[in-house]
């Protein structure tokens, strides 16, 4: 697909990475390209260095049939000006990142009027997120397929766990109906075997129903609910996550160091106690109760000091720490501060986009219907409707030599749900999830040795 995207900050690059690696022919925009030369250098890409609202510097990059355009802009009104202008000269599909919560509620409202395809929204994606991690705080990140009916949960096994020591065809037959997808030992990820042996420090991800799920919480004895939240930052993101929280029925609160910004956040969150602090001291934080809440969530726009706060959390035992992080280069300081749950907003955003785009490819002549990135970006969970051209169609999956990483997890067979064994069949019309570990599977015959 030929793909525009004007605006080259973190979402930019990060969104570009992503797809070039999909084999995606893009051309990038943006007036100043100083910051950024080792993505161009790298990539396989066009880049244009001018204004994105030039309609000369659009027809430059091919806009009159260009499939995708996407715009990232710092502002938001310069994003929506620029989807305008490039639907107006051939562009077929765009997208805007629209960041301000007033403008995001009208932009949806006037999403068709406007020829937009979509309106992506990072700091709320994230707030989203965030909050259905802290409705499960056990699992280090939540997914849900096919309209909630299918839940994907990650977990670290802790010392002592009764899941450290067995193996994966015992834990099914203790645990039926939960699919063990992958397990990451020593940052490698993989799909495991049935005599796979899980370990205390193993990150792994875990499919079923949200019934089956719960019942594995259970039996792991990480069933627990969250009720106290601190909020370390008054963002945007700390504006929407709050309002999820407490309609969640959490209380929260948020330590902001900034005294206008407030007064903002009590007239927004009036059911929340707002802070006037500096989360750097650690007398704040001790008055404000870290040693006894729930859940600790950073979000102030210095990665280096929600490291730290979160770090001293850990300290602290808090069970659930949650850090947002918008430099990718910091990902091994983070390992290693024995933060289990990283949020950076432009991952999240770029690999909705991406998912979008597969979408968008399934008209053209690629029979997979949406990707799931995850964001470690370890392994891929893909979404596939089946057609007549699938080469194993009516074959017992133990009969189909699939391809090492891949692992099919749920079966959507009209309003059906199967969490499939080697005995069970792919049928024509049906539609799958499966597990790709090495990110190579573009189409569905690609599953197959």
């Amino acid at each position: 697909m030929k793909i525009i995207i004007v605006g080259i900050g973190k979402l930019g690059e990060y969104l570009a990475r992503q797809l070039v690696k999909d084999n995606n022919e893009v051309t990038l925009i943006d007036t100043d390209f100083t910051t950024s030369r080792d993505i161009i250098d790298s990539l396989d890409l066009q880049h244009i260095c001018g204004n994105g609202l030039d309609s000369n510097v659009l027809l430059e990059a091919g806009i009159e049939d260009v499939d995708l355009l996407i715009s990232v802009m710092d502002k938001d009104e310069l994003n929506v000006m620029c989807c305008l202008l490039g639907k107006k000269l051939g562009a077929k599909q765009t997208i805007a990142r629209i960041r301000t919560p007033e403008y995001a509620n009208s932009i949806t409202l006037l999403k068709e009027e406007l020829g937009l395809s979509m309106v992506i929204n990072p700091e709320q994606m994230t707030a989203d997120k965030i909050a259905k991690a802290l409705s499960i705080p056990s699992a280090l990140e939540e997914n849900t397929f096919f309209k909630g009916k299918v839940q994907m949960i990650s977990i670290k096994i802790k010392e002592k766990s009764v899941l450290d020591g067995i193996t994966i065809s015992s834990l099914s037959k203790k645990i039926s109906g939960v699919i063990v997808c992958t397990v990451e030992r020593d940052k490698v990820t993989s799909v495991p075997k049935a005599n796979t042996k899980l370990q205390a420090n193993d990150k792994i991800n875990i499919t079923g129903s949200p019934k089956d799920i719960s019942a594995f919480l259970k039996y792991t004895d990480l069933s627990e609910k969250t009720k106290n939240v601190i909020i370390c930052g008054g963002s945007s993101i700390a504006v929407y996550l709050a309002k999820n929280l407490i309609d969640m029925g959490m209380k929260v609160k948020i330590i902001e160091i900034n005294e206008e910004r407030c007064k903002v956040l009590s007239e927004k969150l009036p059911k929340a106690l707002i802070i006037n602090g500096d989360i750097s001291d650690q007398y704040v934080l001790y008055e404000e109760g870290i040693e006894s809440c729930d859940a600790f969530v950073t979000l102030t726009s210095m990665d280096e000091g929600n490291i730290v706060c979160s770090m001293f959390a850990s300290m602290k035992n808090v069970p659930k720490i949650i850090t947002k992080v918008n430099h990718i280069s910091l990902d091994g300081i983070v390992e290693k501060s024995n933060i289990d749950t990283v949020v950076t907003p432009h991952k999240i955003a770029s690999n909705q986009i991406v998912k979008y785009v597969r979408a968008m490819q399934q008209g053209q002549n690629s029979s997979c219907e949406a990707i799931y990135k995850f964001d470690d970006d370890s392994f891929e969970v893909l979404e596939f409707n089946i057609k007549d051209d699938f080469k194993k169609l009516n074959v017992m999956i133990k009969d189909m030599n699939l391809k090492d990483g891949v692992l099919i997890v749920a079966i959507l067979r009209g309003k059906n749900i199967i969490f499939p064994n080697g005995m069970d069949e792919i049928r024509e019309k049906d539609t799958i999830i499966l597990i790709d570990d090495n990110s190579s599977i573009k189409d569905i015959n690609d599953i197959l040795e």
